[in-house]
């Protein structure tokens, strides 16, 4: 089945009215047409509907969609799945001539409800993957592992909420051999929730780390919920374990199945070891799997955590029957996602490392390690008689609550430690980080009010061979300073479909 939010398309597959509404656990609402279309698609955004799609009328923290049904229907959707109650969402009525109607008692829950279906129809193994950090980054390391003997689909971009998932899951053409997903959450229960929409034959929790404090009291609990999607395995599935991570080790104890650990412990019976960073930016480490020859592994990904996300997506190629020599060559072209480790060229002969996407205390850590371990010079070209500087400017880190000003500070401490010639902090909470860092000795620290002021900070002070990480959390939007520190014009966020919805 096809599944469309504003930017996503897939080849579709029918299904018939009785089939949907029996696995919404729903009833279509008198009168039905006659004769009914097929459904060939699925949308919770009206913009993007085509002829055939069924709309699910999703009531999301912004907007609620029955307001926009009409829309839908005038866009040629085959029907609408609505909550029983939406008679009283004003705007909508009955206009659905020659539509379906499906009355549900939660659009969202009916839209699990179907991808699920689909999942236990399907014939695909699938692997999830959730975590604190890293988990985007091993889906597509894990995709690129089993997309070299197997056929496979993952979920696109981050598509891992409450409707991401059913909708990555539903984009499948159904011809796939495997599909790695990735679960997200924001509030316990919900990983258990999307675990049992998936089904998975293998799951892995990335690392467990102090993300979403305002809403959970310590990393414990972000652990077990984070751990849910252990217990939540089916029997027969297999727990992929990072064995340097004790609490994400210590979740994985919930599931009494089959466990694999992963990583440069010596405990991890898929081990990694003799890790490098490359001067073009990328890493190589060495692989040995249950104790078989050592392979290779390189990419153009940078740092040691990212080693770790590889790995992650090179066990569970192996624990899908992916050999590794082919897992191995499978992620070498790997390189960074927008916003996410990828390297732009600056005026004067210096290098961006856009880690803009988002920010979090660990990655933040992992960020200040890689630069601390970047040869001199690998930002750009050298000069004679020119010593290039490594340089943070680091934003924001939102969603800690009331550890907020401490972990900040502990990052400007880090970063000072790490030696890096410059930092820069952006904000409000960006301020304690610079203060901390020069209080720790750090040889240039400095605080900027928001991503302009740090562009003014820099510009003209950058030369060749100059390596700039740019890190904070989404809202902050310091991409704009490497926007105009390149002459670039930023780009204005979209709305997105979640917003519409």
């Amino acid at each position: 089945m096809v599944t469309r939010d504003a930017d996503h398309e897939e080849d579709p597959v029918r299904l018939s009215a009785g089939e949907a509404a029996a696995a919404m656990a729903g009833k279509i609402r008198p009168p039905a047409p006659a004769e009914p279309r097929g459904i060939t698609g699925v949308s919770i955004d009206s913009r993007s509907v085509s002829a055939g799609d069924l709309f699910f009328a999703i009531r999301g923290p912004n907007r609620d969609g029955h307001t926009f049904i009409a829309d839908a229907l005038n866009r040629g959707a085959a029907g609408v799945v609505v909550a029983i109650d939406s008679a009283r969402t004003p705007g909508w009525g009955l206009r659905s001539a020659g539509a379906l109607v499906f009355e549900v008692d939660d659009p969202t829950t009916a839209l699990g409800a179907l991808a699920r279906r689909r999942r236990l129809d399907s014939r695909a193994e699938i692997a999830a993957i959730t975590g604190s950090v890293g988990k985007t980054t091993a889906k597509e390391a894990a995709a690129a592992a089993i997309g070299a003997a197997r056929r496979v689909f993952r979920s696109p971009g981050n598509l891992n909420n409450q409707w991401g998932l059913p909708l990555s899951l539903l984009s499948a053409a159904g011809d796939e051999e495997v599909g790695v997903v990735e679960l997200g959450m924001s509030a316990p229960g919900e990983i258990r929730t999307l675990t049992e929409i998936a089904v998975p034959d293998a799951a892995v929790v990335t690392a467990v780390a102090e993300a979403h404090l305002e809403r959970f009291a310590s990393v414990e609990e972000i652990a077990a919920a984070k751990g849910e999607i252990y217990e939540a395995l089916p029997e027969g599935a297999t727990a992929v374990v990072n064995a340097d991570d004790p609490l994400a080790a210590r979740e994985a104890r919930r599931f009494a199945g089959k466990r694999v650990a992963y990583g440069f412990s010596d405990e991890a019976e898929v081990r990694a070891s003799d890790f490098r960073a490359e001067a073009d930016g990328g890493i190589a480490f060495r692989v040995r799997a249950f104790g078989g020859a050592p392979e290779t592994v390189r990419c153009g990904l940078a740092g040691r955590h990212n080693a770790l996300n590889v790995l992650a997506g090179l066990t569970l190629a192996l624990v899908l029957s992916v050999p590794l020599p082919a897992a191995a060559a499978g992620v070498r072209p790997l390189s960074p996602l927008p916003g996410r480790g990828e390297r732009r060229p600056l005026p004067g002969g210096a290098v961006a490392l856009d880690e803009t996407y988002n920010s979090s205390p660990a990655a933040l850590r992992a960020l200040i390690a890689t630069l601390a371990e970047t040869p001199a010079g690998a930002g750009g070209r050298r000069v004679p008689h020119r010593i290039p500087h490594r340089i943070l400017v680091a934003g924001d880190m939102l969603e800690l609550g009331a550890r907020a000003e401490a972990l900040h500070a502990e990052c400007g401490r880090l970063a000072a430690e790490a030696g890096l010639d410059r930092i820069i902090g952006v904000g409000p909470l960006g301020a304690h980080l610079a203060e901390a860092a020069r209080a720790a000795g750090a040889k240039s620290a400095a605080a900027a009010d928001d991503p302009e002021a740090a562009a003014a900070l820099l510009e003209g002070r950058l030369g060749p061979g100059d390596l700039v990480a740019f890190k904070a959390s989404r809202a902050v939007g310091l991409e704009r300073t490497i926007a105009r520190l390149a002459g670039d014009a930023p780009e204005e966020p979209g709305e997105t479909a979640a917003d519409r919805s």
